[in-house]
């Protein structure tokens, strides 16, 4: 299978923005349009599906597409959503298409289709899902209302799968670290030790455990103790420091070393 060079040159240039990302809330807004340029669409969305009924919350692209009202109307059918309960069961994230479950016909019964795809109008999705923490789907997801999507065009985003859940895990973590630095109580600071603080401090200009370690002569597993420890004293654990300790212990091993704040 080959990649368009104009199609690879545009994933290389979405996965060299997201170093820059400082908070999650900024990742909708870079990573869409970026996928729009990769994998031209006719809409997409950034979704967050909690476990409880009426948890749902999207970001679409373009911005306006897709009414305020419809995110009830997507809420009351979300359980009918072939992809969604897929990565629900499964836990996995990779690239997959409403097509894979479901012929046209049987999309076009569904109660989803008739109130909530149909007006937009979308006929073909594709999406990836990210680590989410608490049982959340986190996931992107891409809409067409004529073609469906391509191999190709599914392999290029799964292969872009890993590198955004990594930014989006970074932009956590960050969030996390200047949390810690701008809230926290200066007795609290006083607990740490001269090097935790210089840790930190590090974590929060965006450099990973990889990077801090090589500045500091010591391992990435030392570093990773390091914030075990920072985060303890600090009582900073939250559901985004989770979702990083969650995603360490899941097939990102081989992924460019995280800032690392496990949570409970």
């Amino acid at each position: 299978m080959q990649v368009p060079l104009a199609m690879a040159r545009r994933a290389v240039s979405l996965v060299s923005s997201l170093a820059d990302l400082e908070h999650p809330d900024g990742f909708a807004g870079l990573v869409l349009p970026g996928l729009d340029r990769v994998v031209g669409s006719d809409v997409l969305t950034y979704n967050e599906v909690g476990p409880a009924v009426g948890q749902v919350h999207y970001t679409d692209y373009p911005a306006g597409t897709l009414a305020p009202a419809t995110q009830k109307i997507f809420a009351a059918h979300v359980h009918e959503h072939p992809v969604i309960n897929y990565y629900r069961a499964t836990g996995s994230g990779q690239a997959m298409k409403i097509s894979d479950f479901l012929s046209q016909r049987q999309f076009h019964r569904l109660g989803l289709y008739a109130e909530f795809f149909r007006p937009i109008p979308v006929e073909h999705q594709i999406a990836i899902s990210m680590l989410g923490p608490d049982g959340d789907v986190i996931g992107i997801a891409l809409n067409r209302g004529r073609s469906d999507f391509t191999d190709t065009e599914r392999a290029v985003l799964g292969l872009l799968r890993g590198p955004l859940m990594t930014g989006l895990l970074r932009a956590r973590n960050r969030q996390q670290a200047h949390s810690a630095l701008s809230t926290t109580r200066p007795d609290s600071l006083a607990t740490l030790t001269d090097r935790e603080i210089q840790v930190l401090e590090l974590v929060a200009r965006g450099r990973t455990n990889a990077a801090i370690a090589h500045a500091l002569g010591v391992s990435p597993r030392t570093i990773a103790k390091h914030l075990e420890h920072i985060y303890r004293k600090l009582g900073v654990a939250s559901r985004a420091a989770a979702a990083v300790r969650s995603a360490q212990l899941d097939s990102l091993q081989n992924a460019t070393e995280q800032e690392t704040a496990p949570g409970k």
